[in-house]
């Protein structure tokens, strides 16, 4: 037997073909009854819809890309599980797109989902946004970035206020008597990092402290690197901020194996809170970023550029997670 057709459907099920098509595409202009009983005789006989052909037909999809560099990193994955539940509250389907850094696969995936007629696209890049990668394609004016775009207000956006994260961090380590207090960047060249590295460094000043970067050398892997110049320190700092979670956790797991202890003779403060932190050892302490809330806005923000709503540029408040990785100074 061949590939069974919606015509094979409305002859099992002795109905018209329009009927059919509407008990899959227009449910609830089809009576309960007819509906459930078309449903289960495509069941039976092995029929699906395939949603590419549908959205072709329709000239529209509920499919929505969330563009992300990579799911390695913790961040990534917990917010693309967050805009997927987002996104299904709001009668969507999320496309998870991994672009490993290049922008052509950015343009890429957003090309092809405009051929596919998604609504609209997120991209949370790990890298500076491309700003010609989104002006260029022909998705440029319904994409909601999670970050900054700076130069252009046309594209709306969710972050989080990093000077009130480094902030939060700073307050606590002080509170517990640390005077050398150095920072782990993450990658160069994005928003986030930027400005998380420049709120570290006015910080540091205003209070008196010299700012201590702990730039890893590009020759080792990111933990080894990081801790290296942490050892090469004249006088090592006894806490680091670093610049998220998954810094943190590479940084104290190659210091445990060194045979440094965390926090006993460093304290460690990532940013993101993300729900790993609570099962790592130790727990991390944390500057936690509302990433449900960055999901959830980002949904909304795209949904409201279908409807002509006002662009807008959403800056989320940071709160601080203490746990076992930050103790008093002992030495």
């Amino acid at each position: 037997m061949g590939e069974i057709n919606i015509d094979d459907v409305a002859e099992a099920a002795g109905v018209h073909r329009s009927t059919v098509s509407r008990a899959f595409s227009k449910p609830e202009a089809v009576r309960k009854q007819t509906r459930e009983h078309v449903l289960r005789v495509a069941a039976e006989l092995g029929y699906s819809v395939s949603p590419v052909a549908q959205a072709l037909r329709r000239r529209s999809s509920t499919l929505v890309p969330l563009i992300v560099p990579d799911i390695t990193n913790p961040f990534f994955a917990e917010l693309a599980r967050t805009t997927a539940a987002a996104a299904v509250e709001r009668g969507y389907q999320m496309a998870l797109c991994i672009t490993g850094d290049d922008s052509d696969l950015t343009a890429g995936y957003l090309t092809a989902m405009h051929a596919m007629y998604s609504p609209f696209g997120i991209v949370a890049p790990s890298a500076r946004v491309d700003l010609e990668t989104l002006k260029v394609h022909a998705f440029r004016d319904r994409v909601v970035v999670i970050d900054r775009v700076e130069g252009d207000p046309t594209i709306p956006t969710v972050t989080v206020d990093n000077r009130v994260g480094v902030q939060l961090a700073f307050d606590h380590l002080l509170e517990l008597g640390h005077q050398s207090i150095a920072y782990a960047p993450g990658i160069i060249g994005t928003y986030t990092a930027q400005d998380r590295r420049e709120a570290y460094d006015n910080i540091a000043t205003e209070h008196g402290l010299r700012p201590i970067v702990l730039e890893a050398d590009p020759n080792l892997e990111l933990g080894p690197g990081i801790v290296q110049q942490w050892m090469n320190e004249p006088k090592r700092p006894t806490a680091i901020i670093a610049s998220n979670d998954a810094i943190a956790f590479a940084l104290i797991s190659e210091l445990g194996s060194l045979g440094v202890s965390v926090p006993g003779d460093v304290s460690v403060v990532g940013f993101d809170g993300l729900a790993l932190g609570a099962q790592f050892n130790p727990r991390l302490t944390s500057v936690r970023q509302p990433i449900d809330e960055m999901g959830r806005l980002a949904i909304e923000l795209g949904a409201g550029l279908l409807s002509g709503g006002q662009v807008e540029h959403l800056v989320l408040e940071p709160t601080l997670i203490i746990r076992a990785s930050t103790t008093g100074v002992n030495r």
